[in-house]
């Protein structure tokens, strides 16, 4: 009888064994707080990523709509509206021949930037940071 009571004894984790003291104890040492993982910077993150689908946005339109007529191949005496039709018009409506088009160079490189500006953002701000908060009252009991 007495082996199998040892036995006992020695098969319990110290913690089942030591019952009410063991959990009194951690919770007397632990630390009052949690951790938690979040991203760093909602609003920076966001903000991100607007700023990158603004710079999207302008990158297509310098690459579609907003176009420049180009005139670097033509004579230095031709006029747009006089000898040649600004880029992007419909030949069906103009009698004029219609001049080539290019990018517009100012839209793309600012788009390029915007796009690239916002990801730092993005990056920035949607960094995984571990978050340490602690208890925000303190109590008093008193016992008599």
């Amino acid at each position: 009888m007495k082996l199998v009571t040892l036995l006992l004894l020695f098969a319990l984790p110290t913690t089942v064994s030591a019952g009410p003291i063991a959990e009194s104890a951690a919770r007397q040492y632990a630390r009052p707080g949690s951790y938690t993982t979040a991203m760093h910077s909602p609003p920076l993150f966001w903000t991100g990523t607007a700023i990158v689908a603004g710079g999207a946005l302008a990158v297509i339109a310098a690459q579609t709509f907003a176009q420049e007529s180009d005139l670097s191949l033509e004579d230095p005496n031709t006029r747009l509206g006089r000898d040649l039709a600004p880029c992007g018009t419909d030949p069906g409506r103009t009698r004029q021949p219609v001049a080539d088009c290019k990018t517009n160079t100012g839209l793309l490189v600012f788009g390029i930037i915007a796009s690239a500006g916002g990801g730092v953002l993005m990056a920035y701000g949607g960094q995984r940071v571990q978050i340490y908060s602690s208890p925000t009252r303190i109590g008093l009991r008193l016992r008599w």
